[in-house]
This record gives structure tokens, sequence and C-alpha cells, in this order.
């Protein structure tokens, strides 16, 4: 029983870790996934430092599963309490914004599943494989699982099931376990009841907490909503896995609506009848007010035939295409919520993506359906997303973008005809740097060197919305003067516009130090780097000295375009130090407090193997920990732009590589005690030669197979990442077995602890890797924690001569 009880514990958590991270996006101003993963595992370290703190302090009199049924209703009690706790934080005046009472609250669920996970196997080492293994099948189950829930019921309802399911299995464990069952079953039903009675209401209808969204001052629906001169109110709201989606209209505005994703990401979708010749005031003006127009005015017979539109949002950039005179549209939406609302409202919107022969909307993510394509376009056109999260400093160094990087400008230029232009809409200087940067590196690693490669890129230059576009190849001279003459005539920023074969004007000569700022008429820092006076890493010099901002180029391989901070960036680096403190503290501190009882026990010359396996186990478990974070991050980025969907990346991978790590831990339990060191051996040596071949190999293997569905795609993921899981799943619970073997089954809560707390640190280092030198050094990194997990085996854990008996009483609980 208790083994069910552990498969529903894991579903339960797992789920809610995801469904939290769909609800924190819409209630803060940033996708809090890796804070949101770090704490859980925080969390989860801490309550098995709890538990073991709690053995040190009383004595060992056979109650094994004290506290259990206590700490399984109040996980269970807490996951739906967080969640309307949550809601209730925004509408606190002031701490709309601040995240530390979230992170506060959301800490308390992991903490009891920690403390609880822990105890289990605290009593029950000896079944340690398959407790062990039903944890990870049920986590594998959730990861899969929510996604379906989060489509179908949005995030709070989802919260609700999930409570109810942890409140099932808190009943189990209640029954389960030795000891008064009434007692034991008071806070396990009371959750039950509490977790029905809010799931139920919810279905029903009468009773689901809003979401409060407008509340929070950095969103941009926040304006939307309360600023009297626009008077918007939210008309249609949607949730899935992607996020939230709301439709908002304003009552001074009568020829526009917006949609926002997690209150973010705001885009029009404007009133039109569907006759482009005659679309409207407000649309007509998006030919003088918008610079992303500008490039389709100078596009000639046979530039017009085909354009592929990544992001078309509410429709603006399809209805510039069609003013431009494109003659067939292709655009590419990865928010299926946004398709569906824009074709409820195709009576408002003229039917723009669903009754137009000339335009043909796709959901997908734009860098995986173009991957997976053979068509070449005159044109590709994007507008960087305009998110809370990519204004935001301390928010760029966790955004992973695969629309921006040098494998996606490669792949753009190879799907243009040969008169084709890509052209991308950023909002400030410091992403039209970065997009120069990313493209001039691209193309140098096809041979064309920087001043050539400037004679292909023009830059519109403005306030706000400057453009950038790169042609496959050189523009001429009567294009460059009619875009010359184009920016005159719209007033657009001379200053900060760049176009080929013109020289700026009462502009002072190039002198030793560089400005990019220097001059008044066309960009003198571009034009230097055309005329080969300077390369462009000089100019991303420049700017680092002059600005503090970083400009380098990124790849797929460190895909953070939004990382404009110098070095590592602080919120990193200030948690990265800090998990590794702690780790330090969780793992030294109960060493020196052991080795003063030892001492005062045997006196200076004596000697215990406690004393002397104990930091070897340490180390071992907390080698664990940090090497399967950097593995699993790792493998869910290689497979983001396989699969085509971050979230669907997240939960094919978690599923493929618990699953198979559950199946590892069955299977290690077949091995008799004599054999686990060579088991553990065997197992961390396979892991190790698995890394170095997917870091090398995966890549390659995953662009080749590119083009299948997704369902085959599906089933690469699981056949690629399980056997890597299944080795991995052997480690673990040989590490609890060992413990019990040598006689120190009773610091088992503190190995879990320290586990979760490595697990942090895994987490942070994996993505200080990441931007510092890319993924691949990250999952390569994996190698050398998993072999130091193997040297503490071979160095340590011989076991003494102790004569084992089995608890069959106990036994029969995991069944």
């Amino acid at each position: 029983m208790l083994g069910a009880a552990v498969f529903l514990v894991s579903f339960s958590l797992l789920a809610f870790e995801i469904t939290l991270t769909r609800v924190l996006s819409v209630l803060l101003f940033y996708h809090y996934v890796f804070i949101v993963i770090s704490l859980a595992l925080l969390g989860l370290g801490s309550g098995g430092i709890l538990v073991h703190v709690l053995n040190l302090r009383r004595p060992s009199d056979g109650q094994q599963f004290r506290g259990t049924g206590l700490f399984a209703g109040l996980f269970a009690l807490s996951i739906p309490l967080s969640l309307i706790l949550m809601t209730r934080i925004t509408s606190v005046a002031g701490w709309g914004d601040n995240t530390v009472p979230y992170l506060l609250l959301l800490f308390i669920p992991f903490f009891f599943a920690g403390a609880l996970l822990s105890s289990i196997f605290n009593a029950l080492p000896a079944e340690s494989s398959r407790l062990y293994a039903m944890d990870l099948v049920g986590a594998a189950a959730g990861s899969l699982t929510v996604i379906l829930l989060l489509n179908r019921l949005g995030g709070m309802a989802s919260g609700f099931l999930l409570g109810t399911v942890a409140a099932v299995a808190a009943v189990v464990i209640a029954v389960a376990v030795p000891g008064k069952k009434v007692k034991q079953a008071i806070l396990p039903v009371l959750s039950l009841a509490t977790a029905v009675v809010l799931f139920v209401s919810s279905a029903a209808g009468l009773y689901l907490p809003d979401v409060p969204i407008g509340k929070t001052e950095s969103k941009e629906i926040t304006s939307a909503l309360n600023e009297p001169s626009l008077a918007g109110q939210i008309v249609e709201t949607r949730w899935s896995a992607f996020g939230r989606t709301d439709l908002v209209a304003s009552r001074t505005n009568p020829e526009g609506m917006t949609i926002y994703v997690d209150g973010t990401a705001g885009t029009e979708m404007y009133r039109f009848d569907g006759d482009i010749n005659n679309p409207g005031q407000a649309i007509e003006s998006l030919k003088t007010t918008f610079p992303g127009y500008l490039p389709f005015t100078t596009l000639r017979e046979g530039e017009k035939d085909s354009a592929l539109i990544i992001g078309p949002g509410g429709g603006r950039d399809v209805l510039m295409a069609l003013m431009g005179g494109v003659k067939k549209i292709t655009a590419v939406e990865v928010n299926k919520e946004l398709v569906d609302i824009m074709d409820k409202y195709k009576q408002y919107n003229g039917g723009l993506y669903t009754g137009r022969k000339d335009v043909t909307v796709t959901v997908a993510e734009g860098r995986n359906f173009l991957k997976r394509q053979k068509e070449k376009y005159d044109v590709i056109f994007l507008s960087i997303p305009v998110t809370k999260t990519s204004r935001s400093l301390e928010g760029y160094v966790l955004t992973e973008n695969f629309l921006f990087t040098t494998d996606a400008i490669k792949d753009y230029v190879d799907h243009l005809t040969d008169e084709g232009r890509l052209v991308i809409v950023a909002h400030n200087s410091p992403e039209l740097f970065k997009l120069l940067s990313v493209s001039l590196e691209a193309l140098s690693q096809r041979g064309i060197d920087n001043g050539t490669a400037m004679n292909q890129i023009y830059v519109v230059g403005a306030h706000m919305y400057p453009v950038f576009v790169l042609k496959k190849t050189p523009l001429d001279k009567q294009e460059v003067e009619a875009i010359h003459k184009s920016v005159h005539d719209l007033n657009y920023d001379l200053g900060s516009t760049y176009l080929p074969s013109l020289k700026a004007v009462n502009c002072p000569p190039h002198s030793g130090t560089l400005r990019y700022d220097e001059c008044n008429m066309l960009n003198p820092a571009l034009l230097a780097v055309s005329m080969r006076q300077v390369n462009f890493d000089v100019l991303e010099k420049t700017i680092a000295s002059q600005t503090s901002l970083n400009v380098s180029p990124v790849g797929d391989d460190n895909p953070f375009f939004y990382n404009f901070e110098q070095g590592l960036p602080k919120s990193i680096s200030l948690v990265l130090w800090a998990s590794v403190f702690l780790l330090s503290v969780v793992i030294t501190a109960p060493l020196v407090y052991r080795r003063k009882r030892m001492w005062e026990k045997s006196g200076p010359g004596g000697r215990s193997p406690v004393k002397n396996d104990l930091p070897r186990f340490a180390i071992f478990f907390a080698a664990l920990g940090i090497g399967f974070m950097l593995v699993e991050i790792s493998a869910i980025q290689r497979f983001t732009l396989f699969l085509g969907q971050p979230i669907l990346s997240l939960s094919a991978v978690l599923f493929s590589l618990l699953l198979g790590a559950g199946l590892g831990s069955i299977f290690s339990g077949r091995f008799s005690s004599e054999k686990i060191t060579k088991v553990v051996t065997i197992a961390s040596l396979s892991v190790a030669v698995i890394l170095a071949a997917y870091a090398f190999s995966l890549p390659p293997i995953l662009k080749q197979l590119l083009g299948m569905s997704l369902p085959l795609r599906l089933a690469t993921t699981i056949v690629l990442s399980g056997p890597l899981g299944f080795v991995m799943g052997f480690l673990f619970p040989s590490g609890i077995r060992l413990l019990k073997d040598t006689g120190m089954e009773r610091y088992i809560p503190w190995m879990w602890g320290i586990n979760g707390f490595a697990s942090v640190v895994g987490s942070v280092l994996t993505v200080s890797f990441a931007i510092s030198s890319g993924f691949t050094l990250a999952l390569l990194s994996g190698v050398g924690f998993y072999l130091v997990a193997l040297l503490c085996v071979r160095w340590g854990f011989r076991l003494p001569v102790i004569t084992q008996t089995t608890d069959t009483s106990l036994a029969r609980l995991t069944k």
C-alpha cells in the first residue's frame, strides 16, 4: 500500500510544481520556472533534514513511521491552501511585485513532501529500490498528465485536483502504517474533504478563485485595465499549458482589442472588414507610424510572392504584409489559444486567420516549423516578443530564445529566395546591436567578413521599434536610396539608421575612441564596420565598456539572447553561492556534531566506521543530486527545439528520464548486498559514457530526425532519454541500501536532505555553465559528478559483518 501512496505523492508533487509555473507566470512578471524548481528542491531537502534532526533528538523505539501521517496530511492540505493564498497575496497593496511572499509560501508544500518521503525511506530502507521506483514512476506520470490537466482545467482547478490526489495518498498512508488509525487519519481525511469540496466546486462553477491579473504594476495588462484613458476590460480568458491568454477591449478604442499572454506580450487585434484595399484608418496608419512596414514598400515584383511570419499575434504583421502586396502568407503562432480567439472573433477581424485563401496559419514554434520546411520565402518577418521578461535585465538570464541565435540566422538565410530578406522588429538599441552581433557572427561562420556582410544589412532607426533587415544578397544602390528617402519622409531617427553604400553627413571621421552615438547622421559605428575600419567584436567591447551591456552573439547551445548583463548575472551568482553555502552547512554541520559525539565516547584515539564512511556517503548523494540536475536541465534544452515547445520538452524529457530511472530502480533491487558496490560502479560508468556520447551525438541526430511528425518525435525523445534514465535509476536506491547494510540507516533522511540541497546547486550550476560556455559543457560536467560518485563507492562503504533480517510485516506495506 505504501508503494501506491508514494506513487500518488510524487505524481501530485511534480504535477503541482509544473502547475505553479503556469500560475506564477500570471501573478508575477517572469515565468519563475527556474526559481520554483530550485525552491521545490530546497523544500524537499529541508524536509529530510527535519526528519534527521527529529531522529537525533528522540530514542530509537521501533516507531519507524512516527510523524508520517502528520506529514502526509499537511502536504495534501498545503497544496490547495497555498494556491488560494497565492491569489490573495497579489491583492495586498505593494505585494504584487514582491516575490518573497510567494517563495516563502511555496516552500511549505515541498517541505512537507520532503519530510514525508524521507521518513518513509527511513522506515523501509530495505525496500528502497521498490519505493524509489514508485517515486520516480509517479513523478513521470505527473509530468505527462499535468499537460492534459492544464489544457482542460486551467491552473487553479488543476491544483485542487492534485490536492485531492495527495489527500488520497495521505489517507492510504494513515491506514497502512502502524499506530492509532483514527488519530492518524483525522488530518488526512480533513485534507481529502477540503480538496474534494474545492475541486467539485470549481468543476461545477460554484467556486473558483480567480488568478488576479492587472494587480501587478510591472505587467503590461495592468495599465490597460486600470488607466482611465484606456478603460480596458477583459472580454475572454483562456487557460492552457502554454499560459493564460486574455482578450482585452478598450471602451475608448473600438478599432482594436489587445491579446495578452500571462498579462504581457500584448498584441493588437484590429477591426477589419476583410478589404485590404480599404482596411480602415487604424490599419492604414501602420504605413506611416510603424517602422516595420517600411521594408515592404521597397519590394519589387518577384519579391512579393511569399512571406513567412513567425509570431503573428493578433495579426498586425499579417495585415502589413497584405498591404505590402505579398501574395501568399504563412503565419506560425506558438499559442493555440490565441489562434482560437482570432477564429472566434473572425467577424471582428475579418476572418484574417481562417477566412482568407492568401493566409495560412499554423500552430507551431517558429524555428521548429522552419527547420522542417523545404519551401523558401521572399520575406521572413519576426517581431521580438514584447514581454516584461525581455525588458527586465534580471529576467534575461533565464529566458531561452531559439529565434535569435546564430544558428537561427543561418536557418532563416537558408530558407530565403535569392532576393529574399529577413526582417526583425526590435524595441530598443541593445536588442538591435545584439541582432547585428548574432547575424554577423552567423555570416562569418560561412566565410563572409563583417565588411562584406554589412552590404546585405540595413537598419531603420526609431526610438521605438527599430528595424533590422538582412538580405540574402547585397542591396543595390536604387533600393538603398529608396529606403533613405522613406526614412527622411517618415521622420525616423537618422542617427541610429544604417544604410550600406551611404556615407554619413557632417560626421567627424573615425578616431581612436569609437562611440556609437557620436554623430547625428547615420550610425557612425556601423559605418565604421562596413568600411572595415573595425570589426564588430571591437564595437561589442566598446559598448560593453561604455554601457555595461553584453551584446555578444549567442547560439543554440547558449540561447540566452535576453542576457544583456556582463559576465555571470548577479542574480545567478547570488543563488549559486548561497546554495553552495547551504549545501556545505548541511553536509558539514552534522559531521562536526557526530565527530564531537564520537570523540566524547571513544576518546582522541578512538576510531569509528561510521565516522569514516559518513563523509563519503555525503559526497556520494551530493554528487548524484548535482549530476542529475546537470543532465535533466541540459536534456530538456536539447529537446526543446526538437519538439517545438518548452513545456512539451519539459514534460517529455522528465517523463522518459523518470520512467527509465524508475525501471532502473526496480531492476537494482534484484542484486544482493554483496554486489551493490559493483552495480553502482557499472551504473556510474555507464552514465558517464552515455553522457559523453550524447553531448556530441545528439545535435546531429535530432537535426536529421526533425522532419518527422510530432508523435514520432515524442517517441524518439523517450527512446533516446529512457536508457540514460534507466542506468541513473540504479544509484540513489543503491546508496540507500548501502546505508542500511553498513548499519547507518538512521542517516537516510540526512542523505535525502543533502541530495535535495545538491539538486538546487545543480540547477543553478547548469544555468551558469550554459550562460558562460553552453549546455554541452553543462552536460559534460555531469560526467565528472557521476565519476565522483563512483570514486566514493570504490574507496569506501566496506560492509561490516552484520546479520540482516527481513521484517516481513514492514515489507508488505510497500506492496
